[in-house]
């Protein structure tokens, strides 16, 4: 779904072998997620790597990120992009959109018990978003009576 966003990008995925279910409607992360990258996409240039990780994390959580090497989000309004209708944008990068994909992204990300947040990329050029998700029980699909 997401490769017409990134057919002018070089596109790495990495996820850990063997990760355990996490607990999450598949539907909206899978929203989260095509949200992720379609902002590495936009605010990055053509011919660049966007690198989608996923790997177990400490606490029950799987850790997944999305990280791009455009211009970077300077580290004072990493939490304002978070807001609804804020983007970050220069002259030179007027990408389309309301600025709302990472308000509803965290919104998602929160509701299923998760963290999400953002930090500089790689020898700090673009942006690295991260999500932790709760890794799913083994039963979590089992009801449980009154009885039990």
């Amino acid at each position: 779904r997401a490769s017409a966003l990134t057919a002018k990008h070089r596109v790495q995925v990495s996820i850990e072998a063997e990760l355990p279910s996490v607990r999450v409607d598949a539907t909206l992360l899978a929203e989260v997620l095509y949200s992720l990258i379609d902002n590495a996409a936009k605010y990055s240039p053509a011919g660049s790597i966007i690198t989608i990780t996923g790997r177990r994390a400490e606490n029950d959580m799987i850790s997944i990120s999305v990280e791009d090497q455009g211009c970077g989000i300077p580290e004072e309004l990493r939490q304002r992009v978070f807001d609804k209708f804020f983007r970050v944008t220069s002259e030179r990068n007027q990408p389309s959109g309301l600025g709302m994909g990472l308000a509803i992204a965290r919104g998602i990300v929160e509701a299923h018990g998760g963290r999400i947040w953002i930090e500089s990329g790689e020898h700090e050029r673009g942006v690295r978003i991260n999500l932790l998700i709760p890794i799913g029980d083994e039963d979590s699909g089992r009801e449980v009576s009154d009885h039990e």
